[in-house]
């Protein structure tokens, strides 16, 4: 094997525990602390060695209390930052199976997140609702103006409600349905 090695110390690793820890108790001080006070925080992409993800509010959406993802947001976190994996906000509430997923939902919906933003499959946050079978994350969405008709621009080509249908999910077609005005 030829190139350099990645090797974690146990300084590192100690760093790394301190952050998730952060994030867990909700603690603001301690992980700006951490990341070295970053000009751009909450904006600030963390080191790659610390482990623990790209922007705070994704990793805080993940793992910490409400009340710090609230905390993050008043001191202008962007809502809608990108994420190469594919998890922007809402995506990753979805997928965080949260439970109080439906109030970070309206929080982050209330601050501008973006119903159309796409993630992971080339999905709308509609089109991750239907595959975790969320009706009330689908209810959400659409009174904040989330678009059923926006097709994934892979594989299938298809619409939160087409996938719905895909799968035989009756709340999830009423739902997209209803909103269609095919209720």
């Amino acid at each position: 094997m030829h190139g350099r090695r990645f090797e974690v110390t146990g300084r590192q690793m100690a760093r790394s525990i301190e952050a998730h820890q952060a994030y867990l108790d909700g603690d603001l001080a301690a992980l700006r602390r951490i990341l070295g006070d970053p000009p751009d925080f909450p904006n600030c992409l963390q080191p790659v060695r610390l482990g623990v993800g790209g922007y705070p509010l994704e990793y805080a959406i993940y793992w910490s209390p409400l009340a710090f993802i609230k905390a993050l947001i008043s001191l202008e976190a962007d809502v809608n930052y990108s994420d190469e994996a594919g998890f922007p906000s809402l995506i990753a509430v979805l997928s965080a199976a949260r439970q109080d997923g439906d109030a970070l939902l309206t929080l982050l919906l209330d601050n501008g997140a973006d119903t159309a933003q796409r993630g992971i499959n080339d999905w709308t946050p509609l089109h991750m609702a239907v595959a975790q079978k969320a009706s009330s994350a689908i209810e959400l969405l659409l009174r904040y103006g989330a678009k059923g008709d926006l097709r994934t621009r892979i594989d299938d080509c298809s619409t939160a409600l087409e996938d719905a249908e895909a799968s035989d999910w009756r709340p999830g077609i009423d739902l997209l349905r209803e909103d269609k005005g095919q209720g």
